[in-house]
């Protein structure tokens, strides 16, 4: 389970009051509203390794249990905080103001005049006399006789006088105001463009060039480099130096097979004879996913031996343990191509149906072979096995979405599968593949043309756990007597 990230600066803290108080807060007239919280923040994905087209390689101790297969954790990075910039809160920390402030008071050097007092003078006699306010305090009002009002009289009252006041004070506060608003408004407007010229357009270049570089860093990486990305085979750390032979798992009945490619690779691979009554003349050959070598999956080839009694070639890839050369699709069709031509060949398997078992990346290069030699095999098994590496990388690796163009390493098996017409397919899929989505093994069934197509899934197998899920060699065992026994092969 990943890491669970802590609550954001910017999250709005759990409040204990009532909904009234939380979410309706009294404003009063000098009030200023708060900008609207920032959109929250997605989690970003968790990423995950290269080294993952693979069935997990297994370990085992120094002594080994009647059931040796045991596993091993794939390392999971942590998951990185995604980083955010809003520009509003860009704007508020420099302007210090929002869209939503008020407006902004006037300046130092023009500060509002308060309101002076006016003396009170006695009207000039008008031909209409005008009453005094009955409010107005009789010791300051003038006599009733007297009191006179011209066109544009003053006020005839401390009240009529302070409310004149207050809004001549007002009107000239307003000006004062308008004219600070616009001196202000210009000055932030400089202000602002100076920042966007230097800071967020500097910003902005900074980012094109990043991502720009970036971009070009893993367009480069993945087509100069994508051999070393996708065929993890120094991982784990000792997978080129120390090679496990069966008599590791204590396995008596087996050889050494070191083949020669037709373009001068070594091939360090391991044969195993079937045991025990249900010995069959059956060979399975047995091509191993992608990280480890052909080591650590001697305890599979022990149960289909000892326990199904099949015969078991394991092909060492290039690059992969003890063999020579480095690893890439052309090679490694080439690779299964001479371990098909050996089983063909040696006296003891050449009248032997034959069986292709592919895990991940073993199981394109099992439709590959397959493809070419249908008129010769009897079955093919297939586990967890992508559509096309194009397709698979995104989900592995997400920023290498938009250049899979560049990926030179294809394995279009969607492609190649419905081309295979003459031979029994069984599909292993493990419905919580984290690597290999399990749709790309649905596809593959459903494009399939085969005569006959097993579906088998496990509800709790992951990529690299689906061979330990109860049922699972059970399953191979009933499509080996029931299909595979059964089929004839094209002479």
């Amino acid at each position: 389970m990943p890491p669970q990230l802590p609550p954001s600066p910017s999250a709005p803290t759990p409040s204990t009051s009532s909904p009234s108080s939380s979410l309706t807060p009294t404003l009063t007239p000098t009030s200023i509203s708060s900008p609207p919280p920032p959109p929250p923040q997605h989690t970003s994905r968790k990423p995950k390794l290269l080294y993952i087209f693979s069935s997990r390689p297994l370990s085992v101790s120094n002594e080994i249990d009647t059931d040796p297969i045991t596993g091993f954790n794939t390392p999971v990075s942590p998951t990185a905080k995604p980083v955010q910039i809003s520009l509003e809160s860009l704007h508020t920390a420099i302007l210090n103001t929002s869209p939503e402030s008020p407006p902004a008071q006037p300046s130092a050097q023009q500060p509002p005049q308060p309101p002076e007092p006016v003396p009170i003078q006695t009207p000039a006699p008008a031909p209409a006399p005008a009453p005094a306010p009955t409010s107005a305090p009789s010791s300051l009002a003038p006599p009733p006789a007297e009191s006179t009002q011209q066109p544009n009289p003053l006020p005839t009252s401390s009240s009529q006088h302070s409310r004149r006041s207050f809004t001549k004070s007002r009107k000239r506060f307003s000006t004062l105001t308008n004219q600070s608003r616009r001196s202000t408004a210009s000055t932030m407007s400089n202000f602002w463009t100076d920042v966007v010229n230097t800071t967020a357009f500097s910003y902005v270049k900074f980012s094109i060039a990043a991502s720009t570089g970036i971009a070009a860093l893993l367009s480069t990486a993945l087509y100069f480099k994508q051999n070393d990305l996708i065929y993890p085979r120094h991982f784990p750390p000792d997978a080129r130096t120390d090679l496990w032979d069966p008599s590791k798992f204590h396995m008596v009945d087996w050889d050494k097979v070191d083949l020669e490619t037709p373009d001068g690779e070594t091939l360090r691979s391991y044969f195993m004879r079937g045991q025990g009554i249900q010995k069959k003349r059956v060979t399975i050959l047995m091509f191993h996913g992608n990280a480890g070598n052909v080591g650590h999956r001697i305890p599979i080839a022990k149960v289909f031996a000892e326990q199904m009694g099949c015969n078991v070639f394991m092909l060492g890839y290039r690059g992969y343990g003890l063999s020579t050369g480095k690893p890439d699709e052309k090679g490694l069709k080439i690779d299964a191509e001479t371990a098909l031509d050996w089983i063909f060949k040696n006296n003891e398997t050449k009248g032997t149906k034959v069986v292709v078992y592919g895990q991940s990346l073993g199981g394109a290069l099992g439709i590959a072979t397959t493809v070419k030699h249908q008129d010769q095999l009897s079955g093919l098994m297939l586990e967890n096995t992508f559509t096309s590496m194009r397709d698979v990388i995104p989900n592995v690796f997400p920023p290498a979405k938009y250049v899979t163009r560049l990926c030179h390493q294809v394995w279009a098996s969607v492609d190649a599968i419905p081309k295979i017409t003459k031979v029994p397919i069984l599909f292993l899929s493990g419905l919580q593949d984290e690597l290999v989505p399990p749709s790309h093994m649905r596809k593959l069934h459903t494009i399939s043309k085969a005569p006959i197509k097993v579906w088998r899934d496990f509800p709790n197998g992951t990529h690299n756990d689906s061979v330990m899920e109860p049922g699972y060699f059970e399953n191979i065992n009933d499509f080996i007597n029931d299909e595979v026994m059964r089929h004839k092969k094209a002479q």
